[in-house]
């Protein structure tokens, strides 16, 4: 018998109805991921418009890549918990949730401490590994050396916020993450226009609101009581076997998150040898589409809970409904905002860069092409991205792995690192036509992989529906 209070019974995903439930559940995900994109869009374009510092914003820009490669590792994990909690949830067993959470909460502190130092001791060889050009190294590494002691603090809010989503609670995160937003922003200001810092003023910025979202999470988390998700602090240890699933769900997904990045290593590297004008120009369109991005990847954060609930509760049908109307939810949200991306493109693009620079025409022009050839089919990553939070709701992490280390690091390494070399295909638009492929092959292999393992996930349900009607009787 459970010793925990169940959570409200309103977050429960496995009654009721799903297609307007999984938008209001989606919305405040999105709005979540939109503002902390707005928050690095500000980053970007206050030490674009305001530092005096002309190469501050590639110096940001240059070192973006190897940052997510490294926390996407970490952050896996949080999906794994997520995965966990979910499931435990669905089942009905909140002594289960309990004990995930303390896991979760007491791992995220151990392995964003590990992360962070690892980053600051690597940032140095790493950078120069990947081509760092020399007039941006000492101002890359000053950047990625403060940013990165905020992983502790980004690991215990991303675990938290998963934790709090899998229960059915979107909201919280959404308001943690705007009250520390809108510190970061003020704080922005304050570094680089008062104090005239550059780069380095905005990272101090981000760490510390990074710290304020991760108290806020805690607080949270700990004023919950009686609820099957709150947390004790004298209950933080670590169980074998709950440590053990969050790995298997977990490790996957934090490989593959790492896998894309590292993928995009081999774009970075070759876009180093590319005048630096287009580093500026990428990491202006960086920021747009990753409005879309975040928009359409929380859907794939609704797949994960809502699959993940109804398949701990042995409910085959909600869990085929949640994957047909999140892919079509997917699908219309990335198409609209993408194009309406493009159709403000020189309103957005210049929202980075002084019109007084010495480079500003061949920026605006390259950031264009950027858009064009990455916006067009963005929509494809999305339905990509769905179909593995699915995958990984039925609790199937590894395939979703085995894709990105086709789609991600066999195509987009053919295109970096033994295409672009060559002269017919020297050239940027070439290169960024390996996001659209990516996309279409790893859906394609994802397609294959779910209808799989519904297969196999409909006769176990079915046969343990069987075996339970064969014990009634």
């Amino acid at each position: 018998m459970s010793t925990v209070k169940a959570v409200n019974k309103r977050k429960d995903f496995t009654e009721g109805g799903l297609f307007f439930r999984i938008i209001l559940f989606t919305l405040p995900i999105i709005m979540t991921g939109v503002l902390q994109v707005l928050y690095n869009m500000a980053d970007s374009a206050i030490v674009g418009k305001f530092s005096d510092d002309s190469l501050a914003l590639a110096s940001v820009a240059s070192t973006s890549t190897l940052y997510n490669c490294i926390v996407n590792l970490l952050f896996g994990f949080s999906g794994g918990a997520a995965v966990i909690v979910a499931q435990f949830f669905g089942g009905k067993n909140y002594d289960g949730v309990s004990r995930a959470v303390h896991t979760s909460m007491l791992f995220s502190v151990i392995g964003g401490v590990v992360i962070s130092l690892l980053t600051i001791l690597i940032s140095v060889p790493a950078l120069t590994l990947l081509g760092t050009k020399a007039e941006l190294m000492s101002r890359a590494t000053l950047y990625l050396r403060i940013i990165a002691l905020g992983i502790p603090a980004s690991a215990i809010y991303n675990f938290g916020a998963s934790i709090l989503r899998s229960v059915g609670n979107s909201k919280t995160p959404l308001i943690i993450l705007a009250s520390a937003g809108i510190m970061n922003v003020l704080l922005n200001l304050f570094f680089v226009i008062v104090l005239n810092m550059a780069a380095d003023g905005v990272a101090i910025a981000t760490v510390i609101s990074q710290y304020f979202s991760a108290a806020g999470v805690l607080f949270v988390l700990k004023m919950s009581r009686g609820e099957s998700y709150a947390l004790c602090f004298s209950k933080l240890r670590i169980n074998a076997a709950i440590l053990k699933k969050m790995i298997l769900f977990g490790l996957p997904s934090g490989i593959q998150g790492s896998l894309m990045s590292i993928s995009n290593m081999f774009l970075t590297y070759a876009y180093n040898s590319l005048p630096t004008y287009t580093i500026t120009a990428i990491g202006i369109t960086n920021n747009i589409d990753g409005v879309t991005y975040t928009s359409m990847n929380s859907f794939s954060v609704a797949a994960l809970t809502f699959v993940g609930q109804n398949y701990g509760a042995g409910k085959y049908d909600r869990i085929k409904k949640t994957i047909f109307y999140t892919l079509i939810h997917v699908t219309v949200v990335g198409v609209l905002i993408s194009q309406t991306e493009l159709l403000l493109d020189n309103v957005l693009i210049n929202m980075f860069i002084k019109q007084t620079d010495e480079n500003y025409a061949i920026v605006v022009e390259t950031a264009k092409l950027i858009m064009k050839k990455i916006l067009t089919l963005y929509f494809m990553c999305g339905i990509m991205e769905v179909l593995s939070g699915s995958i990984r709701g039925l609790g199937h992490s590894l395939e979703p792995m085995v894709i990105s280390i086709f789609s991600a690091i066999f195509v987009r390494g053919l295109f970096a690192l033994v295409l672009f070399p060559m002269e017919q295909f020297n050239n940027l638009s070439f290169l960024l036509t390996s996001f659209p492929t990516t996309w279409i092959s790893s859906t394609v292999c994802q397609i294959v992989v779910i209808l799989i393992v519904m297969r196999s996930v409909k006769k176990r349900i079915f046969s343990n529906s069987s075996l339970l009607q064969r014990e009634k009787i």
